[in-house]
């Protein structure tokens, strides 16, 4: 059974659009994310007498059992809490939110999809507006970094080859001050973190596909827009700060052992994941042989760079 904090339907005088937060059973780290999320959203409201867009925040709480629901209900009165029974995982529960601002505002002029465990800066929701009214039609990802080296950039898009998927990281480790205020740059795909979606690519691809993308789906619709014609921009702008500390760990992990190499490729939260691979590489390919010579060579870039962390361990000493 599904409930949630606000059941009367929204109808506000301006386009709206919603934050959708999914979290889950930590409840110390949605605490500091929310911290973070609020205090931009209050920072876009000063910025005019009249804000252009008016800002709803909806999390949606797969199922925590340490309090996370009530906590958020009582110290954060104006959000929209989204419960569920703890099936819906990261894809799962993004849909839900979507549906959940869909059905409550009619007005929706988009959703911005969020993780909990990043640090913001005040005018990044500011900024991502900004950035996506410059650029009608387009999605738009936020650049990351990390708070250990927060002046260079760790995320600012991806180029991946259409046949053979051979990936390079768009400007990874660069100053961020080299690039000028406004910067985006195209990206093959984009991350969740901080991804602004226009309503009207939902009216065209539908929902996250959380059948195949139970986790890490936030991949999918960057993808399937791609193929209806939308354009997927990175704005360095807008720049979200990653906490790799509460990211699945397999993936951070320097050294794999034979057991870890087994779940990185069978562990459905991996991106090393068989069924990821395989999947993705089908939304992202435009025919058969396409799709074959790709996901032939994507699974061997990840396998390699798996190989790659078990065997440094024995030749690094």
């Amino acid at each position: 059974m599904l409930t949630y904090n606000r059941l009367k339907r929204t109808n506000p005088p301006m386009d709206t659009i919603t934050i959708i937060i999914p979290v889950y059973n930590r409840i110390e780290v949605t605490k500091q994310g929310l911290t973070y999320i609020s205090r931009s959203v209050d920072y876009y409201n000063k910025q005019a007498s009249s804000p252009e867009y008016n800002i709803q925040i909806v999390m949606v709480d797969d199922g925590s059992t340490d309090g996370t629901a009530e906590l958020i209900k009582k110290a954060y009165p104006y959000i929209h809490v989204v419960e569920s029974e703890g099936d819906l995982w990261w894809t799962g529960a993004v849909n839900l939110g979507i549906n959940y601002s869909l059905q409550h505002f009619e007005n929706l002029k988009a959703v911005i999809l969020q993780n909990d465990d990043v640090m913001l800066e005040e005018d990044w929701l500011h900024v991502l507006i900004k950035t996506a009214s410059k650029h009608p039609g387009c999605l738009i990802g936020c650049a990351t970094s990390v708070p250990d080296s927060r002046d260079l950039i760790n995320y600012g898009g991806r180029d991946i080859n259409a046949w053979f998927a051979k990936e390079k990281r768009i400007n990874y480790k660069v100053p961020r001050l080299n690039f000028q205020k406004g910067y985006v740059t195209d990206s093959f795909d984009l991350y969740g973190r901080g991804l602004y979606i226009p309503v009207e690519v939902f009216h065209k691809t539908g929902l996250f596909d959380q059948k195949r993308f139970k986790h890490r789906g936030d991949l999918d619709i960057p993808l399937r827009a791609k193929k209806e014609g939308y354009h997927l921009l990175v704005s360095y702008d807008a720049i979200v700060y990653e906490l790799p500390q509460h990211s699945f760990s397999l993936d951070s992990q320097e050294h794999l052992t034979l057991k870890d190499i087994y779940r990185s490729l069978t562990d459905f939260r991996s991106s090393n994941n068989i069924g990821f691979i395989y999947h993705y590489s089908l939304i992202a390919t435009r025919s058969p042989l396409q799709f074959i010579i790709f996901f032939i060579s994507n699974f061997y870039y990840n396998f390699r760079g798996i190989c790659w962390r078990y065997c440094k361990q024995w030749l690094i000493r």
